[in-house]
């Protein structure tokens, strides 16, 4: 999967203050439903402001920007652009796929746009001339080379950008959930509480049920994407009475993600702990891994189908111990953002009911299907513990 961001960054200028830009990111944000946390409350989304040494240029990240438009970049840029007399630009990343960037400067009338690559069903802005960009390009002719080169990631293209312009690498692909990384001493976070509704919180579901029975010794996957908004960090929990017996236990569990590169596979270690009212579970989450955004319900269907097919995040396991027990088996997994409503799980009978009606239920549609002279493959209830 590759990566999907959107910033703003602001060209320093003397008129430039960190308590100016904090009063309008306040006013921006309020008029736009939120309000600013009281000191100590945690609030539920946040704004940071990011002034490295060294760097020509102030970053703001936020888990509440959306730049869906040119009118949802203006309302933004344009005013830090006026109140600072200085160029602010704005960059989106969509899946590594789509780099959009805009040059505004209110004052002499800056208007820049550039495009690389290209996403499915995502609309282009617009293109314009790069002269403007001179402003802040001691190298026009190394720009336009930047531009019309071929790119894997799109975003390779802002990493050479930034280099031109004095910004540092760790501004381009700058979010909130990245930031853990940077100094301290160079952030200044504003939280705010946001209006029922307004915030687009991560959820997982499971795109092809797959019935089949696990098999012991034998390789199973399920599949999950997000339908929500994207985010960071997800968890998996294996749970049932077989964990608390020993009677089941899972080898070769790994993550299986689509990348640019073709399948990617990542080992993951489980482990055996406490889960609730005294049972037990074998648990593993990532709170770095990136959960990309639920593809647009704007795609024509069949592209929407392979976007969301190359996003998904695969749970790859092998059963080891009773084969009495495989039935049991439940897969809960979870974002962390969002872990009680935003969780999904997976069981053979789900929509059946009861084990004991999924066998009859499967053995039926096995039956049912049924062509030729072959033996069919089914369940007999006597191998399962089903009461």
């Amino acid at each position: 999967m590759g990566l999907f961001f959107e910033n703003i960054h602001i060209h320093k200028s003397l008129e430039y203050s960190v308590e100016v830009l904090k009063k309008e990111l306040v006013r921006y944000f309020e008029e736009n439903g939120f309000k600013l946390a009281a000191e100590g409350e945690e609030g539920n989304a946040s704004v940071v402001i990011y002034e490295p040494n060294g760097s020509e240029w102030i970053s703001v990240a936020s888990d509440i920007f959306q730049f869906n438009t040119e009118e949802d970049i203006r309302k933004v840029a344009e005013p830090l652009s006026k109140c600072f007399e200085t160029e602010v630009l704005t960059a989106g990343c969509y899946d590594s796929d789509y780099l959009r960037l805009s040059l505004l400067k209110v004052l002499d009338g800056t208007d820049a746009w550039i495009n690389v690559g290209r996403a499915e069903g995502m609309k282009q802005f617009r293109r314009t001339s790069l002269t403007p960009w001179k402003k802040i390009v001691a190298d026009l002719d190394i720009l336009k080379n930047i531009v019309k080169a071929e790119y894997v990631f799109s975003e390779e293209a802002f990493y050479k950008i930034a280099d031109l312009i004095q910004m540092m690498p760790e501004q381009v692909a700058l979010e909130v959930e990245t930031m853990d990384a940077l100094n301290v001493e160079e952030m200044t976070t504003l939280r705010f509480l946001a209006p029922e509704g307004a915030l687009n919180l991560p959820e997982f579901e499971i795109p092809r049920y797959n019935g089949m029975p696990c098999k012991i010794g034998e390789s199973q996957v399920v599949s999950v994407y997000n339908k929500g908004g994207k985010s960071k960090g997800f968890g998996i929990m294996f749970i049932g009475d077989y964990v608390e017996n020993d009677e089941i236990t899972f080898e070769d569990v790994k993550l299986q993600l689509m990348t640019k590169e073709g399948w990617q596979f990542v080992p993951i270690e489980l482990k055996k702990v406490n889960w609730t009212q005294g049972k037990k579970c074998y648990y593993w989450s990532d709170a770095e891994f990136q959960l990309p955004p639920a593809v647009s319900e704007a795609i024509p269907l069949m592209k929407r189908m392979n976007m969301e097919f190359e996003r998904e995040i695969g749970i790859r396991f092998t059963p080891v111990g009773n084969p009495r027990k495989v039935l049991d088996i439940r897969l809960v997994i979870y974002p962390l953002a969002n872990s009680r409503e935003g969780q999904t799980s997976w069981y053979v009978y789900r929509y059946d009911g009861s084990k004991r009606k999924y066998i009859e239920q499967y053995n039926r549609r096995r039956t049912d299907m049924h062509i030729g002279s072959t033996p069919i493959d089914l369940l007999n209830p006597e191998d399962y513990d089903l009461d």
